[in-house]
């Protein structure tokens, strides 16, 4: 049986994954660099936030902190810059918007313990 830390960061490495190969896809589709670049970094703040390496564990809320920033950052310029609602958007805002409540959750669950 899983639990709740298991439920939380599944779905967050699924939000991620999902948010990193749309940006991915779109930077190589239309060419353009600043795409790739945010892809890149989700998928290193994630692995940040979620390696088991004993250096990182007192920076972990920072980065975590850091994912979530980053995660309404991205929306917050879509709405500026874009504000298309397409597949690719929605698909991506609401995937980064999971980031942000599970990051959240998992922080919340650990500051319990």
């Amino acid at each position: 049986m899983m639990n709740s830390k298991m439920v939380i960061r599944i779905f967050l490495s699924m939000a991620v994954l999902t948010t990193a190969v749309i940006h991915l896809y779109l930077g190589m589709v239309y060419d353009a660099f600043i795409f790739i670049l945010n892809g890149i970094g989700f998928l290193g703040l994630w692995g940040l936030f979620l390696l088991p390496m004993a250096f990182l564990r007192p920076y972990r809320r920072w980065v975590g902190f850091v994912l979530m920033g980053y995660s309404a950052i991205t929306i917050l310029l879509w709405a500026v810059l874009n504000g298309k609602l397409d597949v690719a958007s929605i698909s991506a805002k609401l995937a980064e918007l999971v980031i942000i409540v599970t990051v959240w959750l998992d922080l919340q669950r650990v500051e319990q313990k």
